[in-house]
């Protein structure tokens, strides 16, 4: 197989895979799914309903060591 060929078979498979995961995605403008999280103390939950139409609610993502 040449590179063009994995290249485009490649390209298929992603698609795919795109087409089939972003159905399932939150739509433009529709709210955010409910979820739960633990605070860094690992005894406090959040869950973000409990903030739905209070205030606005971040989500940061890292490392914080």
């Amino acid at each position: 197989m040449n590179i063009i060929s994995t290249t485009i078979k490649y390209m298929r498979q992603e698609m795919a895979w795109q087409n089939k995961h972003n159905q399932r995605a939150p739509k433009k403008g529709a709210a955010a799914p409910d979820f739960e999280l633990l605070a860094a103390d690992g005894i406090t939950l959040f869950r973000l309903s409990d903030y739905r139409g209070k205030k606005p609610v971040a989500l940061v993502f890292g490392s914080f060591s």
